[in-house]
């Protein structure tokens, strides 16, 4: 295996029922990934012999999503991760030829982070076709799929709870951060992100019927019509004001938070 990086996939108890669908579409679409795949959670799941990875980190209950990242990050060895959310499930084959271009690329430029994907689109160009988040700016830290400096992330999601505090506190605890935050110009990680608040996504429903991946919808479900009224008029808010003032203020106030800061509720949540 390419000891230079390390695939991260970060889940918990109440995700479970993900990783049997994760791993199947892992194996089908990136057969021949290089690079050390391991799992961290609450508790190994039951049958890990049927999953795609080639370690688990069981990190036991009562700590928090940002606090197991702390722990199996700790556990490496490799100069990089690439950081997955186990509910990002591929649709199609990954270029493990490009894939190592931007580790190379992450590696000559000592990115902190370079991201896979465009989301939010950025405004500023760096070199050789990357682009660059600024700093102090909404989401410019995210856990969109992405390959990061491994002490770089550590630091960063240490004394942080949830992936609410990983991504809008952190934004904006990296303004001294001499390393740069890159991202490529197009989706480069063929990955749909198949739940969010906790329900299916239609578009992690369709690539698991695509693969013959039978789903049991009494484990979770769809959502219903109140999330996603309250999904549809927070994406029209954003749409309206600049991110960077949204998130300012939602972190003044609190708003939105899904954790307690001491990370004992909704581990998971997002």
């Amino acid at each position: 295996m390419n000891t230079d990086l390390t695939v991260l996939v970060a889940s918990c108890d109440r995700y479970a029922d993900l990783l049997a669908p994760f791993s199947v579409l892992w194996r089908k679409y990136w057969p021949n990934c290089p690079y050390e795949t391991v799992l961290v959670t609450e508790t190994a799941p039951s049958g890990c012999d049927g999953l795609c990875f080639n370690r688990v980190i069981a990190c036991g209950g009562g700590g928090s999503w940002c606090s197991r990242l702390v722990h199996a990050l700790g556990q490496l060895s490799s100069p990089y991760v690439l950081l997955l959310c186990d509910d990002y499930f591929l649709e199609s084959s990954v270029d493990t030829g490009l894939f190592q271009k931007r580790l190379e690329q992450a590696q000559s430029f000592d990115a902190a982070n370079l991201r896979l994907i465009p989301n939010p689109r950025p405004s500023h160009p760096y070199e050789n076709g990357l682009w660059e988040y600024r700093k102090q700016t909404a989401y410019c830290i995210a856990t969109q799929a992405g390959i990061w400096n491994r002490e770089f992330l550590q630091d960063l999601a240490r004394g942080k709870a949830s992936i609410w505090e990983f991504e809008r506190y952190g934004s904006f605890d990296v303004g001294d951060e001499p390393r740069p935050l890159l991202v490529t110009p197009t989706k480069e990680f063929p990955f749909v992100d198949a739940v969010h608040k906790g329900y299916w996504e239609p578009f992690g429903v369709d690539v698991c019927e695509r693969n013959g991946i039978a789903i049991d919808f009494t484990v979770r479900g769809r959502p219903p019509l109140s999330v996603r009224l309250r999904e549809g008029l927070k994406d029209l808010i954003f749409a309206i004001f600049p991110w960077t003032l949204i998130v300012r203020i939602q972190n003044i106030l609190g708003a939105g938070m899904k954790e307690k800061r001491d990370g004992r509720k909704n581990c998971c949540a997002v």
